[in-house]
């Protein structure tokens, strides 16, 4: 397993890091997403309410029989908001076993957390010793995977348990990662269900994709792209291949993110991409999501999608008074 060296030693903290609100990302399938949005989004404006954590499941273009969901507060915001959708899948599952097998006992779910490959010493600890106390103390089964998932930066974490075990192992690993903060300027390239890995030529930081590189490269010409490459006005940036149209959706809360003032940031995606890009009103019948088409060459329009998806996974919540809780998509 990679770490840093220091992996897993507590560095010192300033009096208020513990509110510092922290992103949480795990991988869900298709119909855990459908259990945790609920009817017309019923139960994740639960979730939002009752533990003032964001929650917002990504939506993923193709076959992908998987989704990311992100969570955004603070450590025990994001822990409540995980009892909640664990207590909520547990008892789904037990109401759908139990019509195959009335004696049926579910008590237990396995959530994926998403970590960065260089927090993965953290969690380990030197010769194992965090993780293998995690586990004693909290009763949870906790596993790494080996490699970085397919194309992206980050590794899983797998926290396996009943309500309790759950809760004390994940608190433990956020924990963690709050304490152990990626060094500045580390490459992050998240992980996105069902998207072909992609290859991009060295940028001129030496990053592989745009996650983690600056915008325009600070000081580098407007025309130039991070590619590489200069978009050709009037025509989709990129060789071969026709110009194809797809289709995205973003929570209507992250829009503003994605637009920027005055339409800057999409008018930065659309040159570094060499697409073309709308972002339609909300639909009177999902006001919570809005469709973002992009139309260009197929390399284009995925990197677009990683672009309008880094913006998507850095929008903050607004700052709330004390006690009330964070709410909207």
């Amino acid at each position: 397993m990679e770490g840093t060296e220091d992996a897993g030693m507590k560095k010192p903290r300033t009096e208020g890091d513990a509110d510092e609100l922290q992103e949480v990302r795990v991988i869900v399938d298709n119909y855990e997403a459908s259990v945790i949005i609920g009817k017309a989004g019923v139960n994740v404006k639960k979730i939002r309410l009752d533990s003032s954590a964001f929650v917002s499941i990504l939506k993923t273009e193709g076959s992908s029989k998987e989704r990311v969901m992100q969570i955004k507060g603070t450590v025990d915001f994001n822990v409540a908001a995980l009892q909640m959708i664990a207590e909520l899948l547990i008892k789904n599952d037990q109401e759908r076993k139990q019509t195959d097998n009335p004696e049926a006992v579910v008590d237990t779910h396995c959530f994926k957390l998403l970590v960065h490959q260089s927090l993965a010493g953290a969690i380990i600890g030197r010769g194992g010793a965090i993780i293998k106390s995690m586990q004693e103390d909290t009763g949870a089964k906790i596993s790494l995977s080996t490699e970085p998932l397919g194309g992206s930066t980050e590794k899983t974490v797998s926290v396996t348990g009943n309500i309790e075990q759950s809760n004390a192992a994940i608190t433990r690993i956020l924990t963690q990662i709050r304490d152990n903060p990626m060094r500045p300027g580390t490459t992050s390239n998240p992980y996105v269900p069902g998207q072909p890995q992609m290859s991009f030529g060295a940028s001129p930081y030496g990053a592989p994709s745009p996650y983690g590189m600056p915008p325009q490269g600070y000081g580098m010409p407007p025309q130039q792209s991070p590619y590489g490459m200069a978009p050709q006005m009037g025509s989709p940036q990129g060789a071969g291949g026709a110009t194809k149209l797809e289709k995205i959706v973003i929570p209507t809360i992250c829009a503003g993110t994605v637009i920027g003032k005055g339409g800057s940031i999409i008018r930065d995606i659309k040159m570094q991409s060499g697409t073309t890009i709308s972002v339609a009103a909300p639909e009177p019948t999902a006001p919570n999501d809005r469709v973002v088409s992009i139309s260009g060459p197929p390399q284009g329009i995925q990197t677009a999608i990683f672009l309008i998806r880094q913006r998507v996974e850095s929008y903050q919540p607004p700052p709330t008074a004390a006690g009330t809780p964070m709410m909207g998509y």
